[in-house]
């Protein structure tokens, strides 16, 4: 098969129409993205062929979305794929979306990008103004495709999170403050709240939390 043909098979979602890139004649900022635009990357697919493309991380949908000539498709068999590399960043699929890989070590540290968006209300009456934060504007989104494009319609605000993981144990644990980290390594209990007092780590910080991984590998 070639490359070609088994790239729009890989990416394409069926259900999702492809969505030609938005421009207000201003600078798109990427707010529902992991990178401000679109991303020179590598998609090492499990078979042992790797490919170049455009590539970006969706939060919304939670989805690796590739860019072709201004339309956007979603991948929609991670499975087959061992990682994807953005700007120099590593990114591991992980069920059907993926994880950012912050800190290799025996028990490697990650970061699940996800977002959620505010839908500007109508007016209610007395001067109030109601607001939304659900999945039915989301879900309204994707179906006409508005959540794939590089800006979303007016009327939506993103509020971005993000949460760590650790591996360990076959398993992906949560690793978002003191208790969740160690808890995965109660033998380093005294180790790591040294550590965090030390270097005052913020748990929501990547950078902290890499060095905190890294340190507790290495002790």
């Amino acid at each position: 098969m070639k490359w070609c043909t088994f790239l729009i098979s890989l990416f394409f979602l069926p259900g999702i129409q492809d969505v030609s890139a938005q421009d207000t004649g201003g600078r798109v900022m990427l707010s529902h993205y992991v990178f401000e635009a679109f991303q020179g990357g590598k998609v090492f697919l499990k078979g042992g062929t790797t490919k170049e493309v455009e590539l970006n991380y969706n939060t919304l949908t939670s989805e690796m979305v590739f860019n072709d000539g201004g339309k956007f498709l979603a991948m929609a068999e991670p499975w087959n794929v061992d990682s994807v590399v953005i700007a120099g960043r590593v990114f591991i699929p992980v069920e059907k979306k993926f994880y950012e890989l912050l800190a290799r070590a025996a028990a490697p540290l990650f970061v699940d990008y996800t977002s959620t968006i505010k839908e500007e209300g109508s007016n209610v009456g007395y001067g109030t103004t109601s607001t939304t934060t659900a999945s039915t504007p989301l879900k309204s989104l994707i179906t006409n495709g508005g959540a794939y494009g590089l800006k979303l319609p007016d009327g939506y605000e993103v509020l971005p999170k993000h949460g760590y993981l650790i591996f360990s144990g076959g398993v992906y644990r949560p690793a978002n403050n003191l208790r969740q980290v160690t808890s995965i390594f109660p033998a380093k209990k005294e180790f790591i709240g040294h550590w965090v007092k030390e270097h005052h780590t913020d748990f929501s910080n990547n950078n902290d939390m890499a060095a905190l991984v890294e340190g507790i590998d290495k002790n």
